[in-house]
């Protein structure tokens, strides 16, 4: 996710509806797949992406997340929770909200004084 998205989710502990995707994947392979935005290994299309974040969400949402709307993604499975994927943000947000859904920031890139 971008700096916005970001600093939303540590300000209000859910996710902006500002976002048209907003990727979620799986396991390992997702996770490859999101630190490849970081690395180099992938271009974003929109957004400056700038941070990896981890969700531990009961398996119960994710399968019906998934169910709801799901594509292929590099090896992966993703669910694109905003208003052009599958528009589970708002079941997502509550499960934040209640605090059944955790997260954390595993990955930020920054550029260096002398990158930029």
């Amino acid at each position: 996710m971008g700096d916005e998205e970001c600093a939303f989710l540590r300000e209000n502990g859910v996710l902006p509806d500002t976002q048209p995707y907003q990727t979620i994947v799986q396991g390992e392979t997702g996770r490859t797949y999101c630190e490849g935005y970081l690395r180099g290994k992938r271009k974003p299309s929109g957004n400056v992406v700038t941070t990896v974040v981890e969700f531990l969400a009961p398996k119960v949402l994710v399968d019906e997340l998934f169910a709801m709307f799901s594509k292929p993604e590099d090896g992966c499975l993703s669910h694109g929770l905003g208003s052009k994927g599958g528009k589970g943000l708002p079941l997502f947000n509550a499960s934040l909200a209640a605090g059944e859904t955790t997260w954390r920031i595993v990955l930020v890139k920054r550029k260096t004084a002398s990158s930029k």
